[in-house]
C-alpha cells in the first residue's frame, strides 16, 4: 500500500468525527502575538495540545479570546447568529530600515533590500455556513537602494566558480531591480470550508513547519505568501493516544524574474551563465505532528517538499509527489525532473522548570536507501537546535526574565570532500532552488549559511524589553568553492550583529521596535590585501550597518 494510502485515510476519518466550529487565522507576521502565547504555554497558560510546529494559528482554538478582547461582543463585528459572522481583523504596519546592505528575515513579503520598506495590512474574515473567506491583502513599498553586492572586480575565475556553484543553480537576485518597488499583493488571504479543526480550501497566506524561533529549516515566512491548495487541520485533533496536527499543499511557486550580476560574464571564450527554466513550479508538501498522550509537553513531527516544474507535474500527474517514495532507489522520476527537502523534528515543553527544548534535522536530498542513511546521515544534512527558559524576576508571578538560544548549521560536512551533496536548499533539477519570488522558503540565514542567536528579555504578558546578540555565517559552502584553489583561509564573511527590542501594549495597540548595529567581517568575502603578507590577519572590508523595524498591530 502506497505511504499517501496510511496518511489520507486516518486523516479524512479524524475530519469527519467532529464538531463545526469556525476558525481566523494568525498571521505569521505577528511576531509579538505568537511570542506571547508560546510563552504563556510555558507558564501553563494556554492550551497545552497546541504543538507550535504548525503555524498559522487560529483563534477560535483556544480556551481563551486570542486578543483578550470578546469576539463575541465586538462592536465591530456583525455576527447574526453562529452560523453567520464577519469581522474585522487587526490592522498590520511594517516598517524596515537597512542603512547600507539587506539584513533580517523572517519578513514575510518585506524583501532582502537596502533601504526604507513599509507594508501595510488590513481586512476582515466572513463566515457563512462552513464556508471561511479571509481577504487579508498586503501594500509594500520598497526603497530598494543601491548597495555594494559581490565585487565586479573580482578575479574571472572568482565570476566563474560563483556562477558554476550558486547564481547557475538558485534564484536569489542581488537587488529587485533598479527601481523602487509599489505592490499590492493578494498577503494572508484565503477561502476554505472548515469543518471542525479540519479545513480544505485555496490560501495565500505564509506557512510555518516546526519548533524553530529564528530558523525554520523547511519552510517559514521567510518569503512572501505564495498560492497553494490546502487540506489541514486547523487545531490538534484529539485522540485516545494523543494529539494530531497535519498539513497538505499543492502550490506555485514564482520565479524573481530577475537576472544575476554580470549576466553576459565569459570564461574561456564561453557565457557563463546558463539561464535557468522561465516556467513556474508546482510543489508538493506535507507536514505531520503528533503529540503523544503518556508524554505531556512532548510533540513530534516530518515534514517532506517536492518541487519541480508544472510542465513535467502535468506530464507525469505528479501532484501528491510528497506522499511518494522517500528513497532514490524507487522513485523513477526524481532523478530526472525533481528536488526534495524533508525533516524530523521535536518540541519538549515543561511547565513546572517554564522551559522548552525543540530540534530540527533536514536532509536536502534523499538517501538512496536505509543503508545509505545508515552510512552518511550528515550527508546533505541541516540542523537547529535551541532552548528556551522564563526565571522569575523580583519573585513577581508575572514578570520574568527570558533566555533563548538557537544554533543553526546548514553548510556541509565533512563528507562534502568525497561526495558533494550540493549546497542546502540548492540542485540540480530545479535551478530556481527552494525560493518562492526570489527568496529561500525555509531558514532565512540562506543556502548554507550558520547562525548562533541568544535573546535575553524582561517580559510581563505581552510587553517585552530585551537584547538580541547573534554571530551569522553566510554561505561557508560558496566561500569554500571560491578560495578552495588559492587555500585562503582569512575570507570568512561573518555578521555579528547587536539588537534591542521591545513590545509594548497600549490598550488595542500592540507596538513592536527593535533597533541594531551589525558589524561584517569580509563581507562578500573581502580582505584588504588580496596577497598573502608576513601578517596572516590582516583586516578584511569590514562594513557597519544599521538596521531597525516597528511594527504597528491595531486589534479593532
Amino acid at each position: 500500500m502506497q505511504l499517501k494510502t496510511y496518511i489520507i485515510v486516518p486523516i479524512l476519518f479524524l475530519a469527519f468525527c467532529t464538531q463545526l466550529k469556525a476558525q481566523s487565522s494568525l498571521p505569521l507576521s505577528f511576531d509579538a502575538i505568537n511570542e506571547y502565547h508560546r510563552r504563556n504555554q510555558l507558564l501553563g497558560q494556554f492550551d497545552s495540545t497546541v504543538s507550535f510546529l504548525k503555524l498559522p494559528l487560529y483563534s477560535e482554538s483556544f480556551s481563551k479570546p486570542l486578543f483578550g478582547l470578546n469576539e463575541e461582543t465586538s462592536p465591530t463585528g456583525f455576527q447574526k447568529n453562529k452560523w453567520m459572522n464577519v469581522k474585522l481583523l487587526p490592522v498590520l504596519s511594517k516598517s524596515v530600515y537597512n542603512r547600507k546592505q539587506p539584513y533580517g528575515w523572517n519578513n514575510g513579503s518585506i524583501l532582502p533590500a537596502s533601504g526604507y520598506q513599509q507594508m501595510i495590512s488590513a481586512g476582515f474574515s466572513a463566515k457563512v455556513g462552513p464556508l471561511k473567506i479571509q481577504l487579508y491583502p498586503e501594500y509594500l513599498y520598497a526603497q530598494n537602494k543601491e548597495y555594494d553586492g559581490f565585487p565586479l572586480e573580482a578575479y574571472d575565475l572568482i565570476w566563474y566558480n560563483y556562477y558554476r556553484s550558486q547564481l547557475n543553480y538558485i534564484d536569489t537576485p542581488e537587488r529587485f531591480g533598479e527601481k523602487s518597488i509599489n505592490e499590492v499583493l493578494w498577503g494572508q488571504s484565503s477561502i476554505k470550508l472548515e469543518f471542525g479543526p479540519v479545513a480544505f480550501g485555496l490560501s495565500n497566506e505564509n506557512i510555518q513547519w516546526g519548533p524553530g524561533k529564528r530558523n525554520s529549516l523547511v519552510m517559514s515566512n521567510n518569503a512572501r505568501g505564495f498560492k497553494h491548495l490546502t487540506f489541514n487541520s486547523s487545531r490538534p485533533v484529539k485522540t485516545p493516544i494523543g494529539s494530531f496536527e497535519w498539513q497538505l499543499i499543492g502550490a506555485k511557486l514564482e520565479n524573481s524574474g530577475y537576472t544575476p550580476p554580470r549576466p553576459f560574464f565569459t570564461y574561456n571564450g564561453r557565457f557563463v551563465r546558463n539561464p535557468k527554466n522561465p516556467d513556474w513550479r508546482y510543489m508538493s508538501g506535507l507536514m505531520l505532528g503528533y503529540q503523544p498522550k503518556w508524554i505531556p509537553g512532548l510533540s513530534l513531527g516530518l515534514t517532506r517538499v517536492v518541487q519541480q516544474y508544472s510542465e513535467t507535474a502535468k506530464q507525469n500527474n505528479d501532484y501528491l509527489a510528497a506522499l511518494g517514495s522517500v528513497f532514490r532507489k524507487n522513485d523513477k522520476i526524481d532523478d530526472i525532473v525533481r528536488d526534495q527537502l524533508a525533516s524530523i523534528f521535536l518540541r519538549y515543553f515543561w511547565t513546572s522548570t517554564k522551559s522548552e527544548f525543540y530540534f530540527e534535522f533536514a536532509r536536502n536530498d534523499a538517501s538512496w536507501n536505509f543503508r545509505d542513511f545508515f552510512l552518511e546521515p550528515g550527508h546533505a544534512a541541516g540542523f537547529m537546535f535551541g532552548f528556551n527558559k522564563l526565571f522569575p524576576y523580583k519573585r513577581k508571578s508575572d514578570e520574568f526574565i527570558e533566555a533563548n538560544l538557537e544554533w543553526t548549521i546548514l553548510q556541509q560536512s565533512a563528507n562534502r570532500i568525497i561526495r558533494n551533496a550540493s549546497t542546502f536548499y540548492i540542485h540540480s533539477r530545479v535551478r530556481q532552488g527552494y525560493t518562492n519570488y526570489g527568496e529561500v522558503m525555509g531558514a532565512g540565514i540562506g543556502p548554507s549559511g550558520n547562525s548562533q542567536t541568544f535573546n535575553v528579555n524582561w517580559v510581563q504578558g505581552i510587553n517585552k524589553i530585551g537584547l538580541q546578540l547573534e554571530r551569522y555565517v553566510h554561505n561557508n559552502d560558496l566561500y569554500i568553492d571560491l578560495f578552495t584553489i588559492t587555500q585562503d583561509p582569512r575570507r570568512h564573511w561573518i555578521d555579528i550583529s547587536a539588537f534591542a527590542k521591545a513590545t509594548w501594549q497600549f490598550d488595542d495597540l500592540i507596538i513592536d521596535g527593535k533597533l541594531g548595529v551589525i558589524k561584517s567581517l569580509n563581507y562578500q568575502y573581502q580582505i584588504l590585501d588580496q596577497l598573502r603578507t608576513p601578517q596572516f590577519f590582516i583586516p578584511g572590508k569590514d562594513v557597519i550597518n544599521v538596521s531597525a523595524g516597528l511594527d504597528l498591530i491595531y486589534i479593532f
